[in-house]
């Protein structure tokens, strides 16, 4: 390596000898490649840009409004099918001393709406009496009334559908026979007895839940994991959207029977990230929990998605080589050398990036700085502010002359953190707007609106830069849940009705 050599005072005639020898190139030896920096403390673990799985467990976690559509017809035909076609006093205990015979008139009439459950048959008949003074009523017309509320709980990986709190009444319609009365309280009291009330509103429950139907939960719990694949706009990659999601809590059901929506929530963590193409993520257990979720959604805070952008080193080293290369920096020392910048180029060691800079002129060789990656300007901006010279670099150019790197670094520093910087507003601008609208995977549509940004974190890993960033906004989901059923065998209880009022079985 040469080193700087001064002439006396006394040789002024050869001046530019002198200059000459000032204006030699000094080398910096190969060896003189710095280590990475030792860490203090635990070393943390490094992520990988494109780890769905491990950025959900840095992502905030936020609530997703969830409309699901189901139509509950089946419902109303298990009710339908559970009211008796015929009422008479076979295996009665009063069948001794009555005689009684009624006809379903019609199919029964059954409505649902926002999950409450309303249903009516109209019945003609007549009753009379086995006494001497016999006492005959025709014709009669009882009518059945009932109600009842649907709720759903979890059953494996789907929701099943059961009738609760149900009630049922007997009335007459005025056109009824009232000539006598055979009973010793009105015969519209003595109904109830008769006809077994209690047992029919009791079958009328069971059969719901025999009829074994189920909302399939398992497909829309699949597709809110994601992965939703959007196009970013002059990207040539997509954004893919995971949500991890924790847990489920279905709420009000609203609407009618054939259109029923079951108004349900999710709390997810969800994340973005580039990648192409999307990958399948790890599902959790279907998890639910049922509730009400008017006040958890009304104070909901935003919706959150963790948004990763990788800015791979092959793409800062373009830029370093655009911005730098035959950059020409004039050192303040005696005989103003000059260092040309012959190439740039950036690398990860251990988290933070490492600077090179190949060198001719003044220095033929090889100058290193370190820098951590910085977040400013609300995450648009990715800058190198703690960047400093290595210490072997510092070394190598001291043997030079004493206090040299300090020369070389005034000349450089400034120039290597200006045209490391990157600016990300315009692909984090696109990358917004490619998730703002709606999203479709499989039967899941999903509306976003991604506004706000806040600053995350910027950390190096082998391959690229990764700005991390929490986007927030709005979001819901809806989907249409097919319904499955098979019925299942009959209770212990079948035997409280009579034959004539009993629901045959449903074969799956």
């Amino acid at each position: 390596m040469k080193s700087l050599h001064r002439q006396a005072p006394g040789f002024r005639l050869f001046m530019p000898i002198v200059l000459i020898v000032a204006g030699c190139s000094h080398t910096i030896p190969p060896t003189a490649q710095p280590l990475p920096p030792p860490q203090l403390g635990k070393t943390p673990p490094v992520i990988e840009p494109l780890n769905a799985a491990g950025k959900q467990a840095q992502a905030p976690e936020s609530i997703l409004p969830v409309t699901l559509t189901a139509d509950l017809t089946p419902v109303q035909q298990a009710i339908q099918s559970a009211v008796p076609e015929r009422l008479t006093e076979a295996n009665h205990p009063l069948g001794a001393d009555y005689r009684w015979r009624f006809l379903r008139e019609g199919e029964p009439q059954v409505l649902i709406q926002d999950g409450l459950v309303k249903y009516q048959a109209v019945y003609r008949g007549e009753i009379e009496s086995a006494a001497a003074r016999a006492c005959r009523l025709d014709p009669l017309y009882p009518v059945l009334e009932g109600t009842g509320r649907i709720m759903l709980r979890q059953q494996d990986q789907a929701l099943l559908v059961t009738l609760v709190y149900s009630k049922t009444s007997f009335n007459l319609k005025p056109e009824s026979d009232s000539k006598c009365n055979m009973f010793n309280i009105p015969l519209k009291e003595q109904l109830a007895e008769l006809f077994k009330q209690e047992a029919i509103n009791q079958e009328i429950a069971r059969a719901v839940e025999q009829a074994g139907i189920t909302i399939a939960l398992q497909p829309v719990w699949e597709r809110l994991h994601g992965p939703v694949a959007m196009t970013v706009a002059s990207a040539n990659t997509q954004l893919c959207l995971y949500a991890k999601v924790r847990d489920f809590t279905v709420g009000a059901l609203k609407g009618p029977a054939q259109q029923t929506t079951i108004m349900g929530m999710a709390r997810e963590t969800p994340v973005a990230l580039y990648q192409t193409p999307c990958q399948k993520p790890i599902l959790s257990p279907v998890n639910v929990h049922m509730g009400s979720t008017a006040a958890a959604l009304d104070d909901a805070q935003p919706y959150q998605v963790l948004l990763s952008v990788p800015v791979p080193y092959a793409v800062l080293n373009q830029k370093l080589q655009e911005r730098l290369f035959h950059q020409e920096a004039k050192l303040e020392t005696t005989f103003g050398e000059k260092l040309l910048i012959e190439r740039a180029y950036a690398s990860d060691a251990n988290g933070r990036v490492l600077l090179a800079v190949d060198t001719s002129g003044a220095v033929n060789g090889t100058i290193y700085y370190w820098g951590t990656p910085t977040l400013q300007e609300n995450g648009n901006l990715v800058t190198l502010p703690d960047l400093q010279m290595a210490n072997e670099s510092k070394v190598a150019l001291d043997d030079i002359m004493v206090g040299y790197w300090k020369v070389v670094d005034q000349q450089l520093k400034d120039r290597l953190r200006d045209a490391a910087a990157i600016d990300l507003s315009q692909r984090i601008a696109n990358m917004k707007s490619a998730m703002s609208g709606q999203h479709h995977s499989g039967t899941l549509a999903m509306d976003l609106l991604m506004g706000r940004q806040e600053s995350g974190r910027a950390y190096s890993t082998r391959d690229a830069l990764v700005v991390d960033l929490i986007l927030q906004g709005t979001a819901s989901a809806a989907a249409r849940l097919p319904i499955e059923q098979q019925a299942r065998t009959g209770s212990k209880h079948s035997e409280q009705l009579p034959r004539e009022a009993r629901v045959p079985e449903e074969k799956p």
